[in-house]
């Protein structure tokens, strides 16, 4: 595995830009997080706001995949990725330096500010995918070996929310973030706002590349990427079926996924902090949260590996990883009340540790993969976004409905549901996803851009 991440990054410059795109996505979603547990000793967060701050940016999301997921296909996938890129440093920034008020007008602001950032972070999902899959690939890796070390990065922005929030905090000074204005605004402002440095990255590197050369191959052929070419491809039930079954994997991961994303801090705030003295527990909050998230990485190794396994398969493995989420999630609504009442908190963080090693095995890798090996190059960004956006719907859903649920109905009922996602999940992939790793008579295939075009 190692061998194959070294070759790849030696093409730094081409791998670079889809990685730090899918690192800044993940980045800005989750940073949200941290932000709020600075800003609220400021600013009292009304009941609305919790959902509202939760969802926004996801919101933002599902129209940044549809629209700049067809522009790839319209425009190329070069423009496309350059308006993505320049929306997420224009919503990073402006949610650190213009997000301003008293009371309920600063949440309006942020809310705002992560809806713009939203739409470019929605467009990084398909145009990222779809970028790293059609470069040119001199070293003969393969296109799903490119795509999932582009995903992988979403792993690394994971963890950077909570490592920066207690670097953050660490160079600040704890005490002066809780007792003096200005440094609790400068903390959760810088939190925001480092969120675009991964995109500059990327924009620099990307402006002197050329387009992909699958599209411009598409394009000669005559195919303009309008809107009748991609509505025409779902006219072939075969393409539909692949649709729904991309769409319908991706709507139950990120149910399951996000939910827990956004609000680990303040679960983790309530294990470590339960008299909500707040201030003493800040650093530990954020290397507790960051601890859980390096779980993610012998995750994401063990999925690099398997992933362009054809002995397994994307499908056999988003199953897999389906049915691990569920039991997952299953054993800790059982078991978190009990424990939590016997104040177990060591076993309670471990059980969170095993959840965020199967939310990070399989299907957090092959959700993003197989909606662009699926399509044709014509529509494959356009297909890619529509799948993508049916995740962040599930998102939405999941992040929305995570802090309600819980205050209502309590968080072992919470993850009962997201056991249930995820169940739904395995019963989509089984029924809907297609084995790419064989054409119809059975032969192995190892080269996804032919079975394409013989499909």
């Amino acid at each position: 595995v190692w061998d194959r991440v070294m070759s790849l990054l030696e093409d730094y410059k081409s791998i670079m830009i889809p990685a730090m795109g899918n690192l800044s996505s993940s980045y800005n979603i989750c940073n949200i997080g941290y932000a709020v547990q600075l800003l609220r000793l400021e600013h009292p967060v009304p009941r609305w706001a919790a959902p509202a701050f939760a969802s926004s940016c996801l919101c933002g999301a599902i129209v940044g995949q549809l629209l700049l997921g067809w522009a790839g296909d319209r425009f190329g996938r070069k423009l496309a990725l350059l308006v993505t890129l320049s929306l997420v440093v224009i919503g990073a920034m402006g949610s650190a330096i213009f997000t301003s008020g008293f009371g309920d007008d600063i949440w309006r602001s942020l809310v705002i500010w992560r809806f713009i950032l939203g739409i470019g972070v929605g467009g990084t999902y398909p145009l990222t995918a779809v970028y790293a899959g059609e470069m040119s690939d001199d070293r003969g890796l393969g296109r799903t070996s490119r795509v999932a070390l582009s995903i992988s990065c979403q792993v690394a922005g994971n963890i950077l929310a909570p490592a920066i929030s207690f670097f953050i905090l660490l160079l600040l000074g704890t005490d002066k973030v809780t007792q003096e204005p200005w440094a609790t605004e400068l903390g959760w402002r810088l939190v925001l706002g480092l969120g675009a440095l991964p995109c500059l990255v990327a924009l620099r590197e990307l402006v002197s590349e050329p387009d992909s050369h699958e599209f411009a191959s598409a394009r000669a052929s005559g195919h303009k990427g309008r809107l009748n070419e991609v509505l025409r491809t779902l006219e072939d039930p075969s393409y539909r079926k692949r649709l729904i079954g991309c769409a319908a994997g991706w709507f139950c991961f990120d149910m399951t996924f996000f939910g827990i994303a956004v609000f680990l801090p303040h679960i983790v705030h309530d294990l470590i902090d339960k008299n909500d003295r707040g201030e003493g527990y800040l650093l530990l909050n954020s290397a507790v949260s960051a601890l859980v998230n390096c779980i993610a990485i012998p995750a994401t190794l063990l999925s690099f590996r398997l992933v362009a396994d054809d002995g397994l398969g994307r499908k056999n493995l988003q199953g897999v990883s389906f049915l691990f989420i569920s039991l997952a999630y299953a054993i800790l609504a059982l078991s978190f009340s009990p424990l939590r009442t016997i104040s177990a908190t060591t076993s309670v963080i471990a059980l969170f540790s095993a959840l965020f090693f199967c939310l990070n095995f399989g299907a957090g890798m092959t959700t993003y993969i197989l909606p662009q090996e699926s399509f044709p190059p014509e529509v494959r960004a356009s297909m890619n976004g529509i799948a993508a956006a049916a995740g962040k719907m599930g998102a939405i859903l999941g992040a929305s409905a995570f802090a309600p649920t819980a205050r209502h109905f309590g968080l072992g009922f919470t993850f009962g549901c997201c056991a249930v996602s995820a169940a739904g999940g395995l019963i989509a992939t089984i029924l809907f996803v297609d084995d790419m790793r064989k054409e119809e008579d059975g032969t192995k295939v190892l080269n996804v851009p032919e079975v394409q075009r013989h499909l």
